[in-house]
């Protein structure tokens, strides 16, 4: 751990990763089968002499030198030894840590490590920074088995997901498929691996206040002070045409607030959801969570699963719920999708955004308010113990919109639009929710007043 009074040098970006190509792992199995033949075993991954670990690294490299390979005859003998070492190193990591992922868990500055398909990105000193693919996902699904294996538990059929601690104490979370519906899902968090003084905090604007005096705005959208909107999706944004769809186009991009969208069967909830996830920041991680495959998404960096709201008795496997807790307490996206809410995954959607998480997700519902009782009879029925009184209070905390759509006849034809859109202010004296409507299809005209908000969020951008 660093010197509390010691600042430390900023670095400009993460640690450049080298992709794993066919020939690494080629050589990864050389040395592999090479150090079963000498009876040599990687130290285990909680050993904390880390002579162990060296001497292990120097047998790896005398592996290598024996084999002289082509690549480490090249250049000087300088580069050569080069070579060696960095092959050695990266085999190391491989069979005894975390794989190339090993390079990132030793910089300070690295908060976390997500790996999609492939893909790895890394919370670097809060910023998020996509690396880009550097192996196959095959790859991470053996690390992924590896890590469980060596931290005591398993990956199987009925239980696709690991969560174990590291030997420095990082949190690893895997999710492999069939559950993980794109690829090996994983997750690094790392804890306490540097000290920031208060004077690095004043520095880096942690106690400055931002003034709100003047924004006449609901309370929710307040936190959208400190987001920034990427200038295409504003572009995107600022092209539609209506103020409703707008609005919602906004609060997806700065993931301002969660969003639920009510309606009955058949009124385009669904439709609407997949339109409003291309505005989803793609510098984010982001999760979606269905019982069976309907949204269609598009982001660099989804983890995607599919499972059943609930399981017949005696089968193994998880259900809807438990994924997303393990997703929102473990994962850290920086949104959560549901397809939709229909059993005791309410609980867990409405924890994750009294959590701070950012959820959108679809619910029955033939108006705002029944939507709303429907939530709380769903999360209700998991936990009944909680009583009405704080699962509504969960809903007025966590959930910030609430868009309807509707099934309407015109002309004998039927035509699914979006109905009414109201944010929740919290709840009032008489224990009901305070709905403020900002947009109405009938009745009073309320789009200057929707404008008005609209444009007051906007300028706190």
């Amino acid at each position: 751990m660093d010197n509390p009074g010691t600042p430390m040098i900023h670095p400009s970006a993460p640690p450049r990763v080298e992709p794993l190509n066919a020939s690494d792992l080629e050589l990864i199995e050389q040395v592999r089968e090479e150090l079963v033949l000498r009876g040599i075993n990687p130290p285990n991954w909680r050993e904390a002499d880390s002579e162990k670990r060296r001497r292990f690294f120097d047998e790896v490299r005398s592996i290598l030198i024996d084999q002289n390979t082509p690549a480490h005859n090249a250049g000087s003998q300088g580069e050569s030894h080069a070579n060696i070492n960095h092959d050695a190193q990266l085999i190391t990591d491989a069979l005894s840590g975390v794989g190339l992922l090993d390079q990132l868990l030793r910089d300070p500055f690295v908060e976390e490590i997500f790996v999609r398909n492939g893909e790895v990105a890394v919370e670097y000193d809060g910023s998020f920074h996509n690396l880009g693919k550097l192996a196959d996902d095959s790859y991470f699904e053996n690390l992924a088995v590896h890590v469980a294996d060596q931290g005591g538990a398993t990956l199987r059929g009925d239980r696709p997901a690991v969560l174990v601690d590291l030997p420095g104490g990082e949190r690893f979370t895997a999710i492999v498929p069939r559950l993980s519906t794109e690829g090996t899902a994983i997750n690094i968090r790392t804890f306490g691996r540097r000290v920031r003084t208060l004077e690095e905090m004043e520095q880096t604007g942690t106690f400055s206040k931002y003034d709100l005096s003047s924004a006449k705005m609901s309370p929710p959208f307040m936190r959208a002070s400190e987001k920034g909107i990427n200038p295409e999706l504003l572009q995107r944004i600022e092209s539609l045409q209506n103020t409703p769809d707008r609005f919602l186009a906004w609060v997806v991009s700065t993931l301002t607030g969660s969003l639920m969208i009510a309606g009955e069967m058949g009124s385009g909830k669904t439709t609407l959801l997949n339109a409003l996830s291309g505005f989803l920041p793609t510098t984010a991680p982001i999760a979606a969570l269905e019982t069976f495959r309907e949204l269609e998404i598009q982001h660099p960096f989804l983890l995607r699963t599919v499972a059943p709201a609930e399981l017949p008795l005696g089968t193994p496997g998880v259900t809807l719920d438990w994924v997303l807790n393990v997703i929102y307490t473990r994962m850290n996206p920086a949104a959560i999708l549901v397809g939709e809410v229909v059993g005791n995954e309410a609980l867990q959607f409405l924890k994750a955004t009294c959590l701070g998480r950012k959820a959108i997700t679809t619910i029955h519902g033939g108006s705002i308010e029944e939507a709303l009782m429907r939530l709380e009879q769903l999360a209700l029925a998991a936990a009944p113990e909680l009583g009405l009184d704080a699962i509504r209070s969960m809903v007025a905390m966590g959930l910030d919109v609430v868009a309807l759509m509707g099934r309407v006849n015109r002309s004998g034809r039927v035509e699914r639009t979006l109905q009414a859109i109201a944010i929740i202010a919290g709840i009032d004296e008489n224990g009901n929710y305070r709905l403020n409507y900002l947009y109405r299809a009938d009745g009073e005209q309320n789009t200057p007043v929707f404008e008005e908000a609209y444009q007051q969020m906007k300028g706190l951008e």
